[in-house]
């Protein structure tokens, strides 16, 4: 595998979904029984919450989304032959086709990496897009259909996110393979292009409400934050870069912008791993909460993918190893996670919301559906804590009091077997912590209101320093669809270093930069490992279900 083909790898599950599918086509091959890809959607349950629709192509091809101000979702689809946009009526379900004219001039793997994105112009009533198969940034018309298409000056550039500029006098969008930014300008349809670096893979971007535009990085590990006005002048580039500080490192994939009670607030996805960075702008993600999401059914690592926010602030973004679409709360601070129906990879990447809040729309590459979380219908279970920081010790467990409140009668949740749990202790969150819970599960049809009570232990391997983890409560829906609602605790450990482990054989190494990249590598073949492994597990599971039905 040549470095190119390894960085693509190692930092854009997209690329690594299609992997999946094959290795479970070759596991399919090994043991002379054919799977096909339907095989990897093993049930199609009903939710309370979400709303599915399934689209009218037979190949897969779904990835970004986007709304308009009538309620319309409008989405993308494509193929290393075609590329459409489509549209979804939301009252009355109908599906309408654009297609996208213009031959395939790039590669399928760039087709399959890049292109996609659509932003809606509200002043013009059109619809931009990201079209990495034709090299494109294109116009659609949602009056009369027509599509225009907007050469991109460097060949095979890769183009995926897009944005319009709070002036709405620029598109600018991103070049993942070309490692750019770009600008086009509205007026005169010409397209300026920045270097970001090589190697950096430059992926979605948003504007602040200062004007700042920040783009994720996903190859070189870090965010970009871009002065445009800057940019092409002799003073300053206008360009600047933050990651997090060692040894913890990121996979940037998504990125919102909100206002919260007057401080600018990042989130960013980290799409290598199961949570999601949240820092004040200022901060330069020096300090910042790890939003960690519950552990994947099947899957090591959740991978949460692009972020957008409502007008309220709350921020959405769909697990795309989780196969959950989750909601953070900028007022409580409460992470909700919603099961999606169809599963157990559908391959939720994309995310888009309404201009009321009241709908999430997402797409499944997957099942080649189209879906909705409706955020209307209240989730009937709160979680508190008097504690939102605790300092562990070697003097002793700590006691976290958890009260949880439900509604007994609610239509939506079951309710009679709720649980606690801690999470966050895993991948490079927090280690060397144990938790019990008392009681861990209880019915709250009976009991609307329950207190429980978490001890937290320190072990010997525990390092010091000060991490995040999320106090969990889950209950089920229709169908045993899970819904948890996560609250953010930080934790202090007030402990020593652990002692080296001893071995005469093994070679202490003290270079940070090599354990990075050893950590790196170790996470990267992780993933590889695991894709196999899931490839083999839905193979297991197909065979087991068909001898059940003979």
């Amino acid at each position: 595998m040549d470095r190119f083909m390894y960085k693509k790898l190692q930092n854009n599950f997209y690329i690594l979904s299609i992997i999946l599918l094959s290795v479970t086509l070759v596991n399919s091959q090994s043991y002379a029984q054919s799977i096909t890809l339907e095989d990897m959607i093993t049930y199609n349950l009903q939710s309370n919450f979400i709303k599915e629709f399934q689209i009218p192509m037979k190949e897969l091809g779904l990835k970004g989304i986007v709304v308009d101000s009538q309620g319309n979702a409008w989405f993308y689809h494509s193929t290393n032959k075609t590329s459409t946009i489509i549209k979804l009526e939301s009252e009355s379900g109908k599906f309408t086709s654009y297609d996208i004219q213009g031959d395939t001039i790039v590669d399928t793997p760039i087709i399959n990496l890049a292109g996609g994105q659509l932003v809606f112009d509200n002043t013009r009533n059109v619809i931009w897009f990201t079209d990495a198969r034709t090299n494109s940034i294109g116009k659609l018309d949602t009056q009369n259909g027509k599509i225009e298409l907007i050469k991109i000056p460097t060949p095979k550039a890769g183009p995926v996110g897009i944005t319009l500029s709070p002036d709405g006098k620029n598109i600018w969008f991103t070049e993942i393979i070309a490692n750019k930014i770009a600008k086009l300008d509205l007026d005169s349809k010409n397209i300026t292009e920045y270097f970001t670096g090589e190697e950096t893979g430059p992926t979605l971007l948003t504007f602040d409400k200062e004007g700042i535009l920040w783009v994720t990085q996903s190859y070189s590990n870090n965010v970009l934050r871009v002065q445009t006005g800057l940019l092409g002048t002799i003073i300053a580039s206008g360009m600047s870069t933050f990651t997090l500080p060692k040894p913890d490192i990121f996979s940037p994939f998504g990125i919102a912008v909100v206002d919260d009670n007057g401080t600018q607030k990042i989130f960013v996805s980290d799409h290598s791993s199961s949570r999601v960075i949240s820092s004040d702008v200022n901060s330069n993600l020096q300090s910042y909460v790890s939003y960690w999401t519950s552990p994947s059914k099947i899957y090591p690592t959740t991978l949460p993918s692009q972020i957008v926010s409502d007008k309220s602030g709350n921020i959405y973004f769909p697990q795309h190893g989780g196969n959950r679409i989750s909601k953070i709360s900028i007022e409580s601070g409460i992470m909700t996670e919603y099961d999606i129906p169809t599963g157990p990879l559908s391959t939720a990447v994309f995310i888009a919301a309404s201009d009321d809040g009241k709908k999430i729309w997402f797409t499944e590459w997957a099942s080649n559906k189209v879906a909705y979380l409706d955020t209307t219908i209240p989730v009937p279970l709160t979680l508190q804590t008097k504690n939102n920081q605790v300092t562990l010790d070697k003097n002793g467990p700590k006691i976290l009091e958890i009260t949880l409140e439900a509604d007994s009668d609610s239509p939506v949740l079951s309710l009679n077997q709720v649980g606690v749990a801690v999470i966050g202790m895993t991948d490079s969150g927090l280690e060397g912590v144990t938790y019990t819970a008392q009681p861990q599960w209880f019915d709250m049809k009976q009991n609307p209101t329950i207190e429980s009570q978490i001890s937290l232990n320190v072990e010997d391997k525990a390092k010091p320093g000060k991490y995040t983890v999320m106090l969990r409560a889950s209950t089920s829906e229709k169908d045993q669809l899970l819904i948890s609602r996560l609250y953010p605790v930080s934790i202090i450990l007030d402990v020593p270093e652990p002692l080296p482990i001893k071995n005469s054989n093994i070679v202490q190494n003290t270079s940070s930069t090599e354990n990075i990249s050893l950590n790196e590598m170790t996470k990267f073949l992780a993933i590889l490992v695991a894709i196999a492994l899931i490839g083999f597990l839905i193979y297991s599971r197909i065979k087991r279900s068909k001898k059940i039905n003979q």
